[in-house]
């Protein structure tokens, strides 16, 4: 049958079933998954239709009874990212440069979603651990290699380290900044109140700067008007990142609205109706406020410091839905350690079937994270003697 594929492992207690088609397994795919989980059909749907993503489905069976999904979602590197990283290597470079103009790069499968932090790409019951999956699986993906073709495997933002990692190898310096709320925080002024002098100025004069903007949360009919608006509000941003692996269409927010409901909040930020930015607001179950995509003008950025208040109001939201948790993504660890978050280590695995993939992508993990400013490591905006 096109599109499944199955396979023993060597232990034969396993056997796993490669889908590429979701919607013809969906019905038996969420059977085994708890309600309004990450890895709904419903959820993986909305990713298929809005953003560039392939998506290829394993099931699980252990001794024949179904007792595990893993989703893996299938990107290219360019090769120009994977050759940037092997420029002091002359010989390579040249290759690399005889092939720029060909669209091409490496093909690997991540085990999570590359569109949200901390979701598991991968759900298993029966007493079933991922360290026991993911060692019978590591060999039945190798054989299906040819079929799908990929270069590795990027198992993303386990909940837990890998108590035996076998091939897949982790990725150390990987970090997401997450702030935590103090319980006495009812307003932005109680958190204003409890940062030092030298940050609480600098939080005053962002913002001023942005005091003239309105901020509102869009309704469904504004998101629609300015669904184009937004889009390309979000590609200023997006252009500006070095690390590219996907794209999400046009009407991305608005299905994000339709699927997720009251769960999402996006907001525009407006200047005589103009909209200069928008920011995407996803509350949890675990009382955790994520500050999902954003976009803005970058005309307009440094007059009313955008981003910043762009940070600045999603904290003050936060706050007043009484969330427990903030987080705020990757980039940018300067400015958001500034606002009081802190690095939260991510535990991610990655296998290479060819040493030659793996050594270049471990140059450019290198590159990559030593241009991460240091400062922002020990750096916290709040007076002595305040704990958060």
């Amino acid at each position: 049958m096109f599109g499944i594929f199955k396979r023993k492992s060597k232990n034969t207690a396993f056997t796993f079933t490669h889908h590429r088609k979701l919607s013809e397994i969906e019905e038996s795919w969420d059977s085994l998954l708890p309600a309004n989980h990450h890895l709904l059909s419903k959820n993986l749907h909305f990713i298929e239709q809005n953003t560039s993503i392939q998506g290829h489905y394993i099931k699980v069976f252990k001794n024949g009874i179904f007792s595990g999904n893993i989703y893996l979602q299938k990107v290219n590197v360019p090769i120009n990212n994977i050759g940037y990283s092997l420029k002091n290597f002359q010989r390579l470079e040249c290759i690399i440069n005889s092939i720029k103009s060909v669209r091409c790069g490496l093909d690997f499968l991540v085990c999570g979603n590359i569109f949200r932090p901390n979701q598991e790409g991968y759900f298993f019951n029966n007493g079933l651990t991922k360290e026991t999956v993911f060692e019978e699986f590591i060999i039945y993906i190798e054989n299906l290699e040819k079929e799908i073709g990929f270069a590795g495997i990027l198992i993303k933002e386990c909940n837990s380290p890998l108590l035996r990692e076998g091939k897949f190898t982790p990725i150390k310096q990987d970090v997401s900044m997450e702030m935590t709320l103090n319980s006495d925080w009812l307003t932005i002024g109680d958190y204003v109140e409890d940062l030092d002098k030298k940050y609480r100025k600098r939080f005053q004069k962002i913002h001023e700067s942005g005091a003239e903007l309105d901020k509102r949360e869009l309704s469904s009919d504004e998101l629609q008007h300015f669904q184009k608006q937004m889009f390309e509000l979000y590609n200023q941003v997006y252009s500006t990142q070095e690390f590219k692996l996907t794209d999400i269409s046009e009407s991305y927010f608005i299905n994000l609205k339709t699927v997720l409901g009251e769960k999402l909040k996006i907001y525009g930020f407006f200047k005589n109706e103009e909209l200069l930015a928008f920011s995407t607001h996803i509350y949890n179950e675990k009382r955790q406020m994520e500050i999902h995509y954003i976009g803005l003008n970058y005309e307009w950025n440094k007059k009313y410091n955008l981003y910043f208040n762009i940070l600045q109001f999603g904290l003050e939201q936060a706050i007043i839905d009484k969330q427990e948790s903030l987080e705020l993504g990757r980039t940018a660890h300067v400015a958001k350690a500034s606002l009081g978050a802190k690095p939260t280590p991510n535990y991610n695995y990655v296998y290479f079937k060819k040493h030659i993939y793996s050594w270049s992508f471990q140059l450019f993990l290198r590159k990559m994270y030593n241009n991460i400013e240091s400062e922002w490591q020990t750096r916290s905006p709040f007076a002595a003697g305040v704990e958060v």
